[in-house]
């Protein structure tokens, strides 16, 4: 499967045919952290996409809308921080087998806080990330999240229509390169939102945009 080379950011598009279903605008949000559609919004984990090559060291371009114009995708666009994961495809994304490789939260303004879900918006749904350099080429599971903080403050313990909404999504990744390293301090997606089934993701105040996702640091830090 080919890209489309952006030489202004040297990020490369993937296509649909690279994303695993539900397609976009199915199953999401996901309300239940509890729920094995938090992880890649659906129980097909059969991975019949071919998957997306890209060499290790590269930026990959993603996309939450299938035509700029469509931005955002639904009525309300999600409102929070994003991260994004990586598990080899022979784990089917069950247990721990994913690491974390970017996060970005807020810009830490008090005044004018901007979430990692404005920069997307401003980008007219498009987002760069980092593949780390040096990881073991091989075939992996990338999955990308939007958290919708807006109810967050509260669990959605008693009430399902409350509570972070997570906009998630997989696409199978190629990579190739010549590295060898393995992913590091690898967790299980549900574990580390399991958490917040009974008790708020969000402080009920957020000063200075001091907001620390669940999860572990992302390895290697990445810059977009």
């Amino acid at each position: 499967m080919g890209g489309i080379s952006t030489p202004e950011t040297h990020a490369t598009q993937w296509t649909d045919s690279a994303v695993l279903p539900p397609f976009a605008n199915k199953n999401v949000p996901v309300f239940d952290v509890q729920s094995t559609d938090l992880i890649c919004r659906s129980p097909d984990m059969t991975f019949e996409a071919k998957p997306f090559e890209i060499e290790a060291g590269k930026n990959i371009r993603l996309t939450w809308a299938s035509d700029p114009e469509t931005w955002p995708f639904a009525d309300v666009q999600p409102k929070g921080p994003c991260a994004f994961w990586l598990a080899p495809v022979s784990s089917k994304g069950v247990g721990k087998v994913w690491s974390k490789i970017y996060e970005y939260t807020n810009n830490g303004k008090d005044d004018d806080i901007k979430w990692c879900s404005d920069a997307i918006a401003a980008n007219k749904g498009f987002y760069d990330i980092l593949i780390p350099s040096g990881i073991a080429k091989g075939t992996y599971i990338l999955r990308s999240e939007i958290i919708d903080i807006r109810d967050a403050s509260v669990s959605n313990y008693n009430d399902f229509s409350m509570g972070p909404r997570f906009h998630s999504n997989c696409l199978l990744l190629e990579i190739t390169g010549t590295g060898t390293t393995p992913l590091k301090s690898p967790v299980s997606i549900l574990e580390v939102y399991k958490p917040y089934y009974k008790k708020p993701l969000l402080p009920k105040t957020v000063k200075n945009g001091e907001f620390k996702l669940p999860g572990p640091s992302p390895y290697p830090p990445a810059k977009p």
